[in-house]
């Protein structure tokens, strides 16, 4: 009698196991499953928004609204969102470089905390990466506003 049940405890306990291995594989699956929403309509309204993102990113750094490395740095990470980021990096591959050379830069409360020397230093480093670009990045900018036009 004791014997079955033990036999019934374990069966129960295996199976509890099971069910929560079980959750947790679903679990990992979903975290790892893209967050693409399946709706097409949601999608494309997405789409509809980086590209409008696109286009007043690129007007504002013609406009001199924002640097050209703010610019940049921007327009690359609306750019890794769109259906084609890999044809969009090779198109305006000027942009990448300019945020690449620029990603070790400090922002926000990293920026404040920096010495007021050390803060020139890196605006210097910024002017002369943009001085070197900014043709480039002017033309790509124009392109960006022809291409993905609001």
């Amino acid at each position: 009698m004791w014997i079955l049940a033990a036999i019934a405890v374990v069966a129960l306990l295996g199976g509890y196991a099971l069910w929560l291995h079980y959750q947790l594989w679903q679990q990992r699956r979903r975290k790892t499953t893209p967050s693409e929403p399946s709706d097409p309509g949601v999608r494309e309204e997405q789409h509809l928004a980086r590209v409008k993102s696109l286009y007043l990113l690129a007007d504002a750094l013609l406009e001199e609204k924002m640097t050209a490395t703010e610019g940049c740095l921007r327009l690359c990470a609306i750019a890794a969102h769109l259906h084609d980021s890999e044809q969009f990096r090779r198109e305006y591959g000027v942009l990448f470089r300019v945020a690449e050379a620029t990603a070790h830069f400090p922002i926000l409360d990293d920026w404040k905390a920096l010495s007021p020397e050390a803060q020139r230093r890196y605006t210097r480093e910024r002017q002369e990466i943009e001085a070197r670009y900014m043709e480039a990045v002017v033309e790509a900018a124009r392109r960006i506003k022809q291409h993905y036009p609001l």
